[in-house]
């Protein structure tokens, strides 16, 4: 009877041990360092960190956000150091870096974290134009911020691309100077930049956008590789969040 309790008891904490392996307490993620509105703020929750944290309570574990500069975030999550980066669009190189939804060579493109896009802002009053496919009347590089995916679709344009700069509004007031003609800049970001007393009125943004496209939360494959089902629970969760009416009333009153 003894033999029997002690074999059954070693059985039932096995089962415990193997269940709290299915998901770790905490997932450490990281993002840019740079502010990028409205997804991520400085001294408070931008929408990417309010999102991210509903879905740790969705799925059961902290949530815990580290700010670093992209490209150390992105090597951070090849490493294994970090869980995960966001926000992240899909660039070929960077599966090798981790994976995006659905871990395949393509993401699985229901569940990205949030769509946004990219646009050109030059000085009021400047002839630089876009039709789509073509700056017009550009004589120097186009300011870009620095490590950011829409460097490679500008040189693929066939422009210079000056990405010395980190932040928007710093890449603003290189503009601003006269140092650049136009700027690459993430479209809420450079909207919200624009409407600040420094720029308000001085700076507009070109229609049409140089790109709209999804941004995905990727997983490291070491973590993929441990938590091979709670990764794509978490994927999951992101969608569902991102639809929920929870999320979308903190969306529509975020200013």
């Amino acid at each position: 009877m003894r033999k029997t309790t002690l074999l059954l008891t070693l059985l039932a904490l096995t089962g415990l041990t193997a269940q709290a392996a299915d998901k770790p307490a905490t997932i450490k993620l990281c993002t840019d360092n740079v502010e990028a509105f409205p997804w991520v703020v400085n001294g408070r929750d931008g929408l990417n960190i309010i999102h991210l944290k509903q879905v740790g309570q969705k799925v059961g574990v902290k949530v815990e956000i580290v700010l670093v500069p992209w490209a150390r975030c992105l090597d951070d999550m090849r490493q294994g150091t970090m869980d995960g980066a966001f926000s992240s669009s899909f660039k070929q190189d960077r599966l090798a870096m981790g994976f995006y939804p659905g871990a395949s060579d393509k993401p699985d493109m229901a569940k990205y974290l949030m769509m946004s896009g990219y646009s050109l802002y030059k000085l009021k009053g400047s002839n630089i134009s876009y039709d789509g496919k073509t700056i017009s009347n550009l004589t120097s590089a186009v300011g870009a911020q620095q490590g950011y995916s829409i460097i490679d679709q500008l040189k693929t344009m066939g422009v210079r691309v000056d990405d010395g700069t980190r932040g928007a509004d710093d890449n603003l007031r290189k503009l601003m100077a006269g140092r650049l003609q136009v700027v690459a800049l993430q479209t809420q970001e450079g909207d919200n930049s624009i409407a600040q007393a420094e720029f308000s009125g001085k700076v507009e943004k070109i229609s049409p956008p140089l790109v709209e496209k999804p941004y995905f939360l990727m997983l490291s494959k070491q973590f993929y590789g441990k938590y091979t089902e709670f990764s794509n629970e978490i994927w999951d969760a992101v969608a569902s969040v991102r639809e929920s009416p929870e999320y979308k009333r903190v969306v529509s009153s975020f200013k």
